[in-house]
């Protein structure tokens, strides 16, 4: 696998959800360090994110899906088949909560997840911890406010999203091991080619 890895100046970031940017949800909390995870293989390796996730080693792994109704049905089935716990959120239409125990739940979600979110659906997950609520927030976007979801972090918590059209995966996070490239790249998967990218602020 092949990425480019840089990290999200913090004055690109609103404190308001943006339904086009950075981010169309609400954080909640420091937001110290965003990292940008680009793929540049084609076509995309599914299997590489639920190794990554495998070499973190921070199961439980809580998910939270945006899924369209052709999918709902297949994500049901093989959550029954495989002891994977789901909850259907009330919150909002479309929305499923998993948890996750293993990677190799991990490798039959994420499809899901990666699917969804490269449609632009919102497709979030953390680690260890659920941090994932509803509720009513102003957007910075021209929406007024609006009923989203919102990601409450503390320390050293993590929550990755997938970016629009699936082109990236996002970690916003306040965990040390994200704080450096160095760290970054001693939990990722053997094999794993990496260029730095700098954003300008």
């Amino acid at each position: 696998m092949s990425l480019e890895i840089g990290f999200i100046p913090k004055n690109w970031i609103s404190d308001k959800p943006n339904a086009s940017g950075f981010f169309p949800f609400a954080v909640d909390g420091k937001k110290e360090y965003v990292v940008d995870f680009t793929f540049n293989d084609e076509p995309f390796d599914l299997d590489f994110v639920s190794n990554w996730m495998n070499e973190l080693s921070q199961f439980p792994i809580y998910m939270l899906v945006e899924v369209y109704d052709f999918d709902q049905e297949e994500l049901e089935q093989d959550c029954k088949a495989h002891k994977i716990e789901f909850e259907k959120t009330k919150e909002k239409n479309y929305f499923y909560k998993v948890i996750i125990e293993n990677q190799k739940q991990f490798s039959i979600m994420f499809p899901y997840a990666y699917g969804n979110g490269g449609m632009n659906n919102l497709a979030l997950w953390s680690l260890k911890r659920d941090v994932f609520s509803f509720g009513k927030r102003e957007f910075k976007t021209p929406y007024g406010i609006e009923q989203t979801t919102i990601v409450t972090l503390l320390e050293s918590d993590c929550v990755f999203w997938i970016g629009f059209d699936g082109d990236n995966v996002f970690a916003i996070t306040n965990d040390r091991q994200f704080s450096t490239i160095e760290n970054i790249s001693d939990k990722l998967p053997p094999k794993t080619d990496f260029i730095i990218y700098e954003y300008e602020d």
